[in-house]
């Protein structure tokens, strides 16, 4: 394992929060790259309302042991700088709560580089994060220990993916061997976390019957479990928007490396939790007002370990007039 976490012997809680994607329209790339409104909306001082009294809601409400952090924290183009990811780092530091993050496919968008984002999330004071020996950047892996035992294993990785550096999005075959390799390691359930969802997800959707086919650019399924249709035991989130990108399915890697619950992000419109062969894939609550939101749903997502068993829900917030 890369990382040990030890907790005494009670529940565990994990807060997923993702695709808070900050923009700092004062350092817009491209002349006119934003709408009057928007460049007034996302100017630097705008970050307490627009993302960080959100995050300081939800972990007061959760009280959370461990952070996880699904990708695309910056708007990579709006952060050349680097300034925003520099101060989002001791933001989060400034919970003394462990925090993992992985990429998104904006994150490495800027013109610092991937190299010194890497070095700032490996110094940063509660940040757990490893480059890793495999394709991407943030292929590392966590142990969660009570007592003696290691009750599970948390493996984050890069999904890749960014257009911008033509970097096609997906897991390299090298990362799919290093997650069954780590699952070796401990025989214990394992849950993997990523930024863009896998073709899985979708076929989760297809197989519960929650739609009939994959979404296409003309056709596509939008609905709220619960609302448009009854949900499966355990099931539940809504798909507000198209989803027809994705990366290369994984199931049977996943299957064979004992995951049990696989957590991304990417959409933001998209936040249901569908358990499919066993596995429960769960897309996050979009965290923050950045880009393009749902203000019905906007949030966090926390996960709760109970030995080797977990539960998961969504954390609303409710945003401010």
């Amino acid at each position: 394992m890369d990382f040990t976490l030890q907790f005494p012997d009670r529940d565990i809680k994990i807060l997923q929060i993702t695709d808070m994607q900050v923009i700092d329209s004062s350092q817009q790339r491209y002349p006119d790259r934003l709408r009057q409104d928007e460049y007034e909306k996302w100017l630097p001082e705008t970050k307490e309302k627009n993302l960080y009294c959100y995050i300081r809601e939800l972990v007061a409400r959760t009280t959370p042991d461990l952070i996880i952090i699904t990708g695309d924290i910056t708007y990579g183009e709006f952060d050349d700088s680097g300034k925003s990811l520099e101060e989002f780092i001791d933001f989060m530091d400034s919970f003394g709560i462990p925090w993992a993050p992985v990429y998104g496919n904006h994150d490495n968008e800027t013109y610092i580089g991937v190299e010194k984002q890497n070095a700032m999330y490996e110094n940063s004071k509660h940040g757990i994060f490893k480059k890793g020996n495999v394709f991407g950047n943030g292929n590392y892996s966590i142990a969660i220990k009570q007592g003696e035992k290691i009750i599970r294993t948390i493996c984050m990785m890069d999904s890749n993916g960014c257009g911008k550096l033509g970097i096609a999005q997906g897991f390299r075959e090298d990362q799919l061997e290093w997650l069954k390799e780590t699952s070796n390691e401990c025989d214990v359930p394992l849950f993997c976390c990523f930024h863009i969802p896998t073709q899985d997800f979708s076929d989760a959707y297809i197989a519960a019957g929650y739609q009939e086919k994959s979404d296409e650019r003309d056709t596509c399924a939008y609905y709220e479990l619960g609302v448009d249709m009854a949900a499966k035991a355990g099931d539940f989130g809504k798909k507000y928007e198209d989803f027809y990108s994705y990366s290369a399915p994984i199931l049977p890697v996943l299957k064979a490396s004992r995951v049990d619950g696989v957590f991304a992000g990417h959409y933001h419109k998209i936040n249901l939790s569908v358990v499919h062969e066993g596995i429960r894939f769960t897309m996050g609550l979009k965290t923050g007002l950045y880009d393009y939101h749902d203000k019905d749903a906007m949030g966090g997502t926390l996960i709760t370990l109970c030995g080797k068993d977990f539960s998961v829900h969504h954390e609303y917030c409710r945003i401010a007039d």
